[in-house]
């Protein structure tokens, strides 16, 4: 499972180029290639059916890659094959403060975590004095799990205990064997957990915490950037993109085992049974980036107060958010 979900939780600090040559060289009238990349997990399950069925758009061709792990994500945004990316929401604020080359076209992601167990506790406050075993130390994960703790009275450096393991693959295999009672588990994995240990619990819905903590809206995971010169230059595509983008992410929510049956033919996720049942807590919507700003602002801010390297050192201004014509 290791290669099912590590791939959206990781910040590559220090990038200095994105998407370097990757506009194509012809005029806006001429046909062009496109390249979506999407990382395996809730993205690639929130455009199955965008990616499943290679959606064509006029006087253009668009290549769809699905990829399993954080180098080679970071290979294809380096070397400039891709024009529209699925990232975390933080790598893409990152990104902009070093080149402001991209913007963010839609949070398509809104959180996957949960706090489990496999004990009989109802609720976050009976987490107090427990071990929770994690992963991702000080990743964006362990950060947005952390804040709910401490929105509810919790110090996660004093009130509980947590064992960290090397990444979110790790957590299943711990849990079910009851080395872990108590762990921070996402989807999909959730899922195949609950299959093989029925009596496992969600204590907390980390999602539904912090729309509590924050306004009536979760945190924006992942989300879909563009090269800016490519937009400049094919702003219809774009457009047209992100209508089919949002019928997918909408689809996708009406019809779960069809959409699983895609989404696991496209990418490394689980079986179309354990996908189906995971789909409902991916937490898929997609959101304009104009709508997500305060959500968007709200997320990097939290992040920001651990380190300011996991934005890029400062929120993103205007031009980092796309703005429909």
């Amino acid at each position: 499972m290791k290669k099912i979900y590590s791939s959206f939780f990781f910040l590559f600090v220090g990038l200095s180029l994105l998407f370097a040559g990757g506009t194509k060289e012809k005029s806006a009238n001429d046909s062009f290639k496109v390249k979506v990349v999407l990382p395996a997990g809730a993205p690639a399950a929130a455009l199955s059916k965008l990616v499943y069925e290679k959606t064509q758009f006029d006087n253009s061709e668009t290549e769809y890659e699905v990829v399993s792990g954080p180098e080679l994500l970071q290979a294809r945004v380096l070397s400039g094959e891709a024009d529209i990316v699925a990232v975390p929401t933080n790598l893409a604020s990152v990104l902009y403060s070093k080149q402001k080359n991209i913007k963010l076209l839609a949070p398509i992601v809104w959180g996957n975590l949960y706090f489990i167990s496999s004990e009989p506790v109802s609720s976050i406050a009976d987490l107090k004095g427990k071990t929770i075993y994690s992963f991702g130390r000080n990743n964006t994960p362990d950060l947005t799990a952390r804040e709910v703790l401490k929105k509810n009275g919790i110090d996660p450096d004093k009130d509980v205990s947590f064992e960290y393991l090397s990444a979110v693959g790790d957590i299943p295999s711990a849990f079910i064997s009851g080395k872990a009672k108590y762990a921070l588990a996402a989807e999909p994995s959730l899922s195949m957990i609950m299959k093989k240990k029925p009596g496992t619990k969600v204590v907390v819905d980390i999602q539904e915490e912090w729309k509590k903590a924050f306004e009536g809206a979760s945190y924006p995971q992942a989300s879909l950037i563009v090269n800016a010169e490519f937009l400049q230059k094919h702003p219809e595509y774009v457009s047209a993109f992100l209508d089919k983008a949002k019928e997918s992410s909408e689809w996708v929510k009406e019809n779960p085992q069809k959409a699983a049956e895609y989404a696991s033919k496209i990418a490394a996720l689980p079986p179309p049974p354990i996908l189906s049942k995971a789909i409902p807590k991916l937490n898929i919507a997609f959101v304009e980036a104009e709508k997500a700003r305060p959500a968007v602002e709200a997320y990097l801010k939290v992040l920001a107060e651990a380190d300011p390297k996991f934005i890029g050192g400062s929120l993103p201004d205007d031009a980092f958010y796309y703005k429909a014509k």
